[in-house]
């Protein structure tokens, strides 16, 4: 059982914290390295690693589906059959990474030509995605199997395979983009290479905790046993729309980007580009704390206990606001100490910085709404989520296209739209939250 104390939320919430921001090192330092390179390749690597990361929400979406499983299975004390659940979930990520694989390697290149406006900027789009394709593998398996740690509310080892990706990231970046401990020169496609063995790297720490740690016997986890039908079918049911939803957020803002890219100036796109990569960065407790409220819901449905979801909703809000708040200091307050790190260039110092004054409100209100959007999936309730998701989705890019290519707001302006897609996710998940609550209390 999870205890309910703040020293044990803090205890799931931080590693995972930590392990984001790792990640989001991942995709921060391919994009800082590669802008010593030029504009062209520096908007390449941002462009389609959002691509990446978008595609990659399927895999996310079927791990947070087995995270939910499995954290309920531990709330009733069903540990044997978590075992289970791990092996039928990496089953399906090695399907579902080799259909990835082909959509990234083999049809990459008619996507974007649909999508980039710039034909230089699209060709080494095309080219990073062709070598990223390879981590999608180790990517979806990394994924499948941090599920099962946060499931059951054992999260430091997340902490540290992430920490192995980040670290193996950079010194191979720099090792492969520039030519250096005995690499050969490989410019931007260094970037990705890079990052592919970083995410294998990663894996194969799981996997070696794993096979050496005693403490996990009781969970059967083996790579040999027979295949279900019933557990696949019962991940499908809950992992699918998450897969959706994640690929509907991500894939959202890859649009926003391809229409700034499109309609607007260079320099736009630059900017949207480094306040994106901070973006990453101060929604590193929403991530943590969102997830963290994954796990406790679904133990405490688990256990038989609904009764007690306000109570811990309360005390991940409490916390998730008072860590936004302190993320969000040092960009809005030291600009000129954090911009220059993501993208040294000077003409957009000032409309960045500008940009995410403007959007730091934005930041407070998801630190509470994560908690109730993602109490909703973990109630079992993932069809649910999806429809919040698509709705907000919806309505985010209609006012994306009106800001954008209507009335041709500037950037800065064109940024207040992330207030309108919170809200709508905020209104509807609070919505269902309490339809859900009188329905448990009037059975």
């Amino acid at each position: 059982m999870l205890e309910l104390s703040y020293k044990k939320i803090l205890a799931i919430a931080l590693p995972l914290m930590i392990g984001t921001f790792v990640q989001s090192i991942v995709m921060l330092t391919d994009s800082s390295f590669v802008a010593r390179i030029g504009t062209i390749p520096y908007n390449a690597v941002n462009n389609a690693g959002l691509i990446y990361v978008s595609l990659f929400m399927f895999s996310k979406g079927l791990a947070d589906g087995a995270q939910i499983l499995i954290a309920r299975k531990y709330g009733e004390q069903n540990i044997a059959q978590i075992g289970s659940i791990i092996f039928h979930t990496q089953l399906l990520q090695i399907i579902l990474s080799g259909f990835l694989f082909t959509l990234f390697f083999f049809l990459s290149s008619g996507l974007i030509d649909l999508i980039v406006k710039s034909e230089p900027t699209g060709e080494q789009m095309v080219l990073f995605l062709k070598y990223r394709s390879w981590g999608i593998f180790f990517a979806g398996m990394h994924a499948g199997l941090t599920s099962f740690f946060i499931g059951i509310g054992k999260t430091s080892i997340v902490l540290v395979s992430t920490l192995v990706m980040a670290l193996s990231n950079i010194f191979l970046d720099y090792s492969m983009i520039f030519g250096h401990f005995g690499f050969s020169e490989m410019g931007m496609i260094g970037a990705p290479i890079a990052s592919s063995l970083a995410e294998f790297l990663a894996f194969l720490v799981l996997v070696i905790y794993i096979r050496s740690a005693n403490q996990f016997a009781e969970f059967r986890i083996n790579i040999f046993q027979k295949i279900k039908l019933k557990e696949i079918i019962d991940l499908l049911k809950l992992g699918v729309p998450l897969m959706f939803q994640g690929f509907l957020a991500l894939s959202g803002w890859l649009l926003f980007f391809t229409l700034i890219e499109r309609e607007m100036s260079a320099n736009d796109l630059e900017i949207s580009s480094v306040v994106r990569a901070i973006y990453f960065i101060v929604f590193i407790p929403i991530f943590g704390f969102g997830t963290t409220t994954r796990t406790y819901v679904s133990n405490l449905i688990g256990q038989k206990k609904p009764e007690m979801i306000p109570f811990i909703q309360r005390k991940i809000i409490l916390m998730s606001m008072s860590f936004i708040v302190l993320f969000c200091s040092g960009p809005v307050l030291f600009p000129n100490l954090i911009i220059p790190l993501i993208d040294p260039n000077p003409l957009v110092f000032e409309s960045s910085a500008l940009v995410l004054k403007v959007v730091c409100g934005s930041f407070l209100m998801f630190s509470i709404i994560t908690v109730w959007f993602n109490s909703v999936a973990a109630l079992g309730k993932s069809n649910v989520s999806f429809i919040i998701e698509g709705t907000s989705i919806l309505i985010y890019l209609i006012c994306c296209y009106l800001f954008i290519v209507e009335w041709r707001f500037g950037v800065v302006a064109v940024w207040t739209v992330e207030y309108i897609y919170f809200g709508v996710i905020g209104i509807m998940s609070y919505l269902y939250l309490q339809y859900y609550r009188k329905k448990i209390f009037q059975t």
